[in-house]
């Protein structure tokens, strides 16, 4: 009985992490509210649930933060091109006569845009690349990878039912449904770099640790150069 509430017990760390998925959930429900901050706030989560399955410590709300900020400016941009390319197929599907040709092919690129979704943002999480090289990378993985994306989408759509049903799951579903995925996830990204839960090369917010950490390297520098002139 000692050992079940004790710190390194089973129910502590039950406790632990459901209160973190609680106050993931709360951010990114928070920081999506305007919507087209919904990609960076996505993005910031999974690079908080993907650190915290690479063991590495942190707190949850200044890596959710850290992270929005340094991806912000790419995630909404990928936000808002994937507004615009829904949109464009929704007009296209509700405007083209059945039969058409065409209207087969707004059916494969709105299957293309589903698959990017579910993988852009947490890849955004992990690697550092260019939009458009970022969007072919998704694409290449999640059609390499068909059954990590359809039980990613099965994952999406259920918890999407289960929150219409018992609506008081919202609190906790994208917090969940993120560390799911992440799990799925981060078995794959170590396919194509084996090291890079040891490696901070590869991910924008820990490019931005990096960068903070040389600024404070060369204010100490500075700092200890003017005491010796002093």
């Amino acid at each position: 009985m000692k050992e079940l509430f004790s710190l390194d017990g089973k129910l502590y760390k039950y406790c632990t992490f459901l209160c973190d998925i609680l106050v993931l959930t709360l951010l990114w429900t928070v920081c999506s509210i305007p919507l087209i901050t919904i990609g960076a706030s996505t993005t910031a989560m999974y690079y908080v649930l993907t650190r915290l399955l690479s063991g590495r410590e942190g707190y949850i709300s200044k890596d959710f933060f850290k992270s929005f900020r340094q991806n912000f400016i790419q995630a909404t941009f990928l936000t808002l091109l994937i507004f615009g390319a829904a949109w464009l197929i929704y007009f296209n599907i509700a405007n083209l006569q059945k039969g058409s040709l065409l209207l087969g092919v707004q059916f494969v690129l709105c299957y293309e845009l589903i698959i990017v979704i579910i993988y852009i943002f947490p890849v955004l999480s992990r690697f550092n690349m260019k939009s458009f090289q970022l969007i072919q990378t998704c694409i290449f993985m999640a059609n390499r990878h068909l059954l990590t994306t359809i039980t990613c989408f099965v994952l999406f759509i259920s918890f999407i039912a289960l929150c219409m049903y018992q609506p008081f799951l919202i609190v906790v579903a994208a917090g969940f449904y993120g560390w799911l995925t992440s799990l799925m996830f981060m078995k794959l990204f170590r396919k194509y770099l084996p090291k890079m839960d040891t490696s901070l090369e590869y991910t924008n917010a820990e490019l931005g640790e990096m960068e903070d950490a040389q600024k404070a390297d060369k204010t100490v520098d500075d700092t200890d150069m003017t005491n010796k002139e002093g």
